[in-house]
């Protein structure tokens, strides 16, 4: 007896020793003959979705993931190869390969994109070896109708899955009744693949079959069978979920009809069937299951024919419009346990009609029609109901009301004893207490869910709800009493507590939540909670999992550091601040998220957390270095992006497992090649720092695993090492973004190496490459997007020699490429979503092949040198295009003369070109238009009146073009119109009132430079516009109270029409003005004080009016300095595109003494007042803070008197000052020398006196022009010597006793002026006798004399008088 027991412990001693020797030689060299077709056969399962991988680490394959093997014997039994392939393209298998498995049970290849298999080396090949293949699965591949002849020698086979392929209709001889050889076949799935109604015929062979997948196979209609053997005696299971079906026919029932005596299990989901498909169910005796999911049964269902299925267990009937049953106490399905009504059109009624199901243990009813309590006692009989789930359509996703919809009472789930899980939905819960004798009847509820319900604010306890075994409640979306946890307590065994989406007034109080010391799950998501963190939190030392994201708690986290057993913590999305101190305690964790909330400091608190498998800290104020990250070494994602980090990043080399490395947004620099350790890592962005970046990223080279690379805004340099290291890098990119900065000349050779290329920016990069890289297209055939914006790139632009498949983004604007457009371009890339080749040197035509990529929805060729005409086939074909760019180029002809489909457009830019011919009515048709600009071409005719009825159109801009006429009427609906601009045409009359209809939005209209006349309409009152360019026409009458209330107006420009009146008090309203222009109207009265009320005014032209009076002295006028609102950027419609557009208009403003045109981006800078040209009188007087930053200042040509303000010299950014024309005595003030900018001085034609300025420093740039007209004026520069002046210091008997004169010689005077006077009256006389003109001209002149001699005794003769007095 003892030799048998020390014989099986040699047995099992050897087997234990072979299993550490691993899978059979010759069977791991079979794995890796398989590794180039099925690349990820020796990774784990990761995630899929996102293409994440991690290679096993143990040498024996039987412990990979995706082998199983046989623990005695080693041999293979299962192959798990789903996904495992990386060609994505079609490929052809060779089935002989899995030959050395000679006892494999198992395989499993979905989705891997094989095609077929090689000749002569199908799954035929496997009959004779592999007689242990059982399971089979081909599914979401690309297999055809050929492979059948091949599967069916396979015959071992139990399970077959082939759905997901291409397999479609066939005959017998050549379809899927091959199959039917597979005596041993149990379960065959032929779901997703076209196959009709004739395969029921074709399946009838299969007497083996227990379970058959039919869905989304294209059944229709009526499912009759004309013949049938009976053979499917065995099946259990048939699913014919998503296909058309109408009705069952005679597939069940009839002389032709399959006896399907074993069905347990029938889905007909998403079908058309009605209620007739219960009568074709009849004879399925033992059918279990029934899902009827959305279909189109609808109002009461016959329960004579459901009764019938007596085994039935489970019944899906959501989803549909049944309002009841007939009779409404008939049903007798006695054996029911899972019952879905939800999602239909019951009443209240419904419950009584389900009284009759005694073992019900799970329900689930919608009500929709619903109004006051519903009764719960027909259902009191149900004793093993263990979950119900209500829901009241009529509030459910509404703010529930109180007094209306439908009401629950909680008290009458007393009655069910047995009820763990109870899910109420856009309930009214009115109850306002809980009666006694509902206590100790709650003892079995384990969870709870209140989704949308409105509980009674009143809601007290008196007894309470005894809900001590409840281990989870989920609260979202809901109305709640403030105490309603006290209300439902104690929660003594709550476990699990969820609150999403609730107001932060009727959300759970933390003192109470506080209470429930066991919870081990605590989230309260979005409820808008303020405050602090309660110290009571230290109380839930249970929790292991704790969320608060998206509220707005604030304060410090130091009620957190007791809770040492937490796993996960997430208190993203607050406003928490400070440092992070309390979580150093919290060394069990293994998730923390911190993102967005306002910590700051260092994060040297995180160190001791060594569990940690992900951190989040973005967004933030985190400041200091990383070297707290360093011991974190299991760690598989990190973010700190969007902070103040500084320093290397030495310390993240020691993460070896990272697969997520989030570093942008912060201030890093140093060496980074510290990132080369990082095996692990598919995914890194570092983005926005100061890192320095090889182009060649051959610090990156043996990460391997590397899927997703963002640089952006670094500064990438070209690496000197490259030419001498040949090496291809081990990583297959996904993703790489490099934009921004840095020449590197030619494109880096690790590109060449990459085939896997899905996204590729590299814009902002210099290369000076004088080719576009057409091989990226070549060699990535997965390529989605490709952006080579301002690479300096030139040269031709070449597209791939075949189809490109894949590339829906092509951006390559801003280079300096040449030549023309490819003329296949269309052909070669037509799956193209979005092309931009703006900025370029482009010439010749545009291609017609464009009308060949019927997906393109964005395509901008503007600003080249593009000539001919728009093709017609671009514009039949590009059927999808929203936006067309095609301004600032050479291009002319009609405008859409041809064909024309487009009518899906939303932009449309043709500006800047040589179009001719009116504007096209095909427009007409695009119904969604919102932007339209035809401006600078030479198109002419009348402006059509269908723009108006353009509902869409936000702007308009057809200024410079050769229209003519008037302005339609319309009675459109074009009130969206928000830019409206037709300047510098040919257009004339009144303005019409239907313009009227833009009050609303109208932020911009320019109508300049055209010929319209009369007023604007009185019912013209736009309070939202802010520009108005009305400037070159011949408007009338006064200044129009249309922009009374335009309070956000910026720019009113009427200059140069005839407007007259005074400018109106209610300039005052416009607080947002800047720019104001009334030149060369008239204008008359004084300049209205209410213009001191406008803080933002930076130009002010009046001049060339009547005006009279005085210059207001507080007026205020600066240079804006920034670009102000007034750009009114109309933002893209299209969120692919980062076009805008703004209408640039033009200034026109007087400077220096020449009129010049200042557009948007000089206006910011300028400022300026101009109010030459009228009657204004008086001294000028400014408050100098006002006026500080002024540039220009012009009052020419008036009547000001008194001397040049001498404060006029504190204004040091003066650019030019024009007094000329005036009235002003005194003298020039000296410290004029001090305007350093001053470039235009102008005072000619005064009464100034005295010596003119020194000519130094900016006032020696100026001649004797700027002084003539000033006759008492000395000095070199008009050209009189000035005498000398006693000085103080000077004796007065030195002069002796002469009476001073100052420097005029009063002999000399005398003597010339009586000459003079003589002179001037003979000749006087002698004009007198000429004619009229010259006689009114003398008449001025006698004025001026007068003057002049006034203004002599003035200044001369007072000065010894006027001295003592000072």
């Amino acid at each position: 007896m003892e030799s048998k027991w020390l014989a099986m412990v040699l047995v099992v001693l050897s087997l234990g020793s072979g299993l550490c020797d691993g899978c059979l030689e010759e069977e791991r060299f079979a794995l890796f003959q398989l590794k180039p077709f099925f690349e990820f056969i020796d990774y784990k399962f990761q995630d899929l979705i996102n293409n994440i991988y991690e290679k096993e680490s143990s040498s024996n394959c039987c412990e990979w993931e995706r082998v199983e093997c046989n623990p005695i014997t080693r041999r293979v039994t299962h192959l798990f190869l789903n996904y495992c392939s990386n060609m994505e393209i079609d490929w052809y298998l060779n089935a002989s390969l899995f030959l050395p498995f000679e006892k494999l049970q198992s395989i499993f290849l979905r989705g891997n994109f094989i095609t077929g298999c090689v000749s002569n080396q199908g799954f035929e090949r496997l009959s004779s070896k592999l007689d242990k293949l059982e399971n089979l699965d081909l599914s979401n591949n690309h297999f055809n109708n050929s492979i059948l002849a091949s599967l069916s020698e396979l015959s071992s086979l139990k399970s077959l899955n082939l759905a997901g392929n291409v397999f479609t209709r066939s005959n017998p001889t050549n379809g899927i009744e091959m199959l039917s050889k597979l005596n041993n076949l149990e379960t065959l799935d032929l779901s997703g693949n076209r196959l009709g109604n004739n395969i029921l015929s074709q399946l009838d062979g299969f007497a083996s079959l227990k379970s058959l997948r039919l869905e989304y196979c294209g059944l229709e209609g009526t499912l009759d069978i004309q013949e049938s053997n009976n053979n499917w005696m065995k099946l259990k299971e048939l699913y014919l979920e998503g296909n058309e079906i109408e009705s069952l026919g005679s597939l069940f029932h009839g002389k032709e009809g399959m006896k399907l005596n074993k069905l347990e299990v029938l889905s007909l989901r998403l079908n058309f069937l009605n209620n007739s498909v219960f009568s074709s169910l009849v004879e399925l005796s033992n059918l279990k299951s029934l899902d009827l999911f959305f279909n189109k049964l609808e109002g009461a269902i016959y329960t004579k024919d459901l009764n019938a299925l007596s085994n039935l267990e489970e019944l899906i009937l959501d989803y549909n419009e049944v309002n009841g049953f007939i009779p409404s106490q008939g049903l007798r399905l006695m054996n029911l346990k899972h019952l879905d009504l939800s999602n239909n059109g019951f009443n209240n009624s419904i419950l009584a009609s389900l009284a009759t199901l005694p073992n019900l243990k799970t329900l689930s009813i919608g009500i929709s029609q619903c109004n006051g309590l519903i009764d719960m006692k027909d259902l009191y009989g149900f004793g093993k109901l263990e979950e119900l789930t209500m829901a009241s359509y009529i509030d459910a996703y509404t703010e529930a009301d109180a007094d209306a919809g439908c009401s629950f009472s909680l008290q009458s789930l007393g009655f069910f004893p047995t009820l763990n899980t109870l899910s109420l939905d856009g309930f009214n819960i009115n109850e306002t207490t809980m009666a006694s004798y509902s206590r100790n009847n709650f003892t079995s509820l384990k969870r709870l869910k209140l989704l949308y319900c409105n509980v009674n604010k009143n809601l007290t306890r008196q007894e309470g709800l005894n809900l001590r075994r409840l281990e989870e409640l989920e609260l979202s979306y809901s109305s709640l009493p403030s105490n309603f946890i006290q209300v439902f307590g104690p929660l003594i065994s709550l476990k699990k507590l969820t609150a999403s989406d609730i107001d932060g007034n009727n959300s759970p109080p933390m003192h109470d939540v506080c209470e429930s010391t066991n919870l081990q799950e605590l989230g309260i998501n979005g409820c808008n909670l303020k405050g602090s963190l309660p110290m009571c939190f230290s109380n839930l030392t249970s929790l292991k999992m704790l969320s608060l994201s998206y509220n707005q708690f604030s304060g410090n986290i130091s009620a957190l550091q007791s809770l040492t057993l937490l796993e996960s913590l997430d208190i993203s999305s607050n406003q928490f601040s400070g440092n992070i101190s309390a979580i150093q305690s919290l060394t069990l964790l293994a998730s923390l998220d911190l993102s967005s909330n306002q910590f700051s400091g260092n994060i040297l608190a995180i160190q001791s957390l060594t569990l940690l498998e992900s951190l989040d800290l973005s967004s933030n104020k985190f400041s200091g270095t990383t070297s707290a990250i360093q011991s974190l070494t299991l760690l598989a994602s990190l973010d700190l992006s969007f902070n103040q980090f500084s320093g290397n990043i030495s310390a993240i080399q020691s993460l070896t497992l990272l697969a997520s490395l989030d570093l942008s947004f912060n201030q890093l620099s140093g060496n980074i090649s510290a990132l080369e350790s990082l095996t692990s890592l598919q995914l890194l962005d570092v983005s926005n720092n100061k890192f320095h970046i090889p182009s060649s990223l051959r610090p990156f080279f043996n990460l391997s695993k590397l899927k997703y690379f963002h640089a952006d805004n670094n500064t990438i340099h070209a690496d000197d090492h490259e030419m001498s290291h040949s090496s291809a890098p081990r990583f297959r990119l996904s993703s790489i973004s490099l934009s921004c900065c840095g020449s590197v000349g030619s494109f880096p050779k690790f590109l060449y190496h990459q085939s896997e290329l899905q996204h590729v920016d590299l814009s902002n990069i210099y290369f000076k490459v004088d080719r576009f890289p057409f091989w990226l297209l070549e060699n990535n055939t997965m390529l989605v997007t490709l952006n080579l914006v301002n690479c300096s790139l030139s040269g031709p632009f070449q597209v791939t020699s075949r189809v490109h498949s894949t590339l829906s983004y092509l951006n390559i604007s801003n280079n300096a490429f040449g030549g023309n457009i490819p003329a296949r371009i269309g052909a070669h890339l037509p799956f193209l979503v979005y092309l931009n080749m703006s900025k370029n040197y482009f010439n010749g035509s545009i291609p017609s092949s464009f009308g060949d990529t019927s997906s393109l929805q964005i395509l901008d060729l503007s600003n080249n040198q593009l000539s001919g005409e728009i093709p017609e086939h671009m514009a039949m074909g590009c059927s999808s295009l929203q936006f067309l760019g095609l301004s600032n180029n050479k291009l002319q002809g009609s405008i859409f003369s041809g064909n024309f489909n487009l009518t899906s457009l939303l932009e449309l830019e043709l500006n800047g070109n040589n179009f001719t011919g009116m504007i096209p009515n095909v427009l007409a048709n695009c119904s969604y238009l919102y932007i339209l600009d035809l401006s600078n071409n030479s198109i002419y005719g009348e402006v059509p009146s269908w723009i108006w009825n353009m509902s869409e159109l936000a702007a308009l801009d057809v200024s410079r073009n050769q229209l003519f006429g008037r302005l339609p009427q319309w009675r459109g609906s074009a009130s969206n119109l928000k830019q409206v601009a037709m300047a510098d045409n040919q257009l004339e009359g009144l303005i019409p009132r239907a313009i009227c209809s833009l009050n609303l939005k109208l932020q911009f209209l320019d109508l300049s430079m055209n010929s319209l006349s009369g007023t604007l309409p009185s019912c013209f009152k736009p309070g939202s516009v802010r520009e108005v360019h009305l400037f070159k026409n011949k408007l009338q009458g006064a200044l129009p109270n249309a922009f009374h209330d335009s309070c956000l107006l910026v720019t009113l420009d009427l200059s140069y029409n005839h407007l007259k009146g005074n400018i109106p008090n209610w300039v005052s309203n416009l607080s947002e003005l800047s720019y104001l222009l009334l030149r060369r109207n008239h204008f008359e009265g004084e300049i209205p004080i209410q213009l001191c009320k406008l803080d933002r005014l930076s130009l002010i032209d009046l001049s060339q009016n009547n005006l009279s009076g005085g210059i207001p002295y507080c007026l205020k006028v600066s240079a804006l300095n920034y670009a102000i609102e007034q750009n009114i950027w109309l933002r893209s419609s299209l969120d692919d595109i980062n076009s805008s557009m703004s209408i640039e208009v033009s200034i026109e403003y007087t400077v220096k003494s020449r009129s010049y045109n200042y557009k948007r981006r000089m206006l910011q800078y300028m400022s300026g007042i101009d109010l030459s040209s009228n009657k204004l009188t008086g001294e000028i007087s400014f408050e100098t803070r006002n006026i500080m930053k002024l540039f220009t200042l012009n009052l020419s040509h008036n009547s000001l008197t008194g001397p040049i303000p001498q404060v006029f010299s504190n204004l040091k950014d003066l650019e030019s000052l024009d007094l000329s024309y005036n009235n002003l005595t005194g003298n020039i003030p000296v410290e004029f020398g001090g305007l350093h900018f001053l470039q235009y001085f102008n005072v000619s034609y005064n009464n100034l006196s005295g010596k003119t300025p020194e000519r130094i420093r900016q006032l020696g740039t100026f001649d004797e022009s700027c002084y003539v007209g000033n006759p008492f004026l000395c000095g070199s520069l008009v050209g009189k010597n000035c005498s000398p002046v006693a000085t103080p210091l000077t004796p007065k008997a030195l002069v002796g006793n002469k009476e001073d004169h100052g420097f005029i010689d009063m002999d000399a005077f005398y003597a010339s002026f009586f000459a003079c006077y003589v002179v001037v009256l003979l000749c006087i006389t002698a004009v007198l006798f000429i004619n009229p003109y010259w006689r009114q001209a003398w008449f001025y002149y006698i004025q001026m004399a007068v003057d002049s001699c006034y203004y002599f005794v003035v200044d001369n003769f007072p000065i010894n008088f006027c001295s003592g007095n000072m």
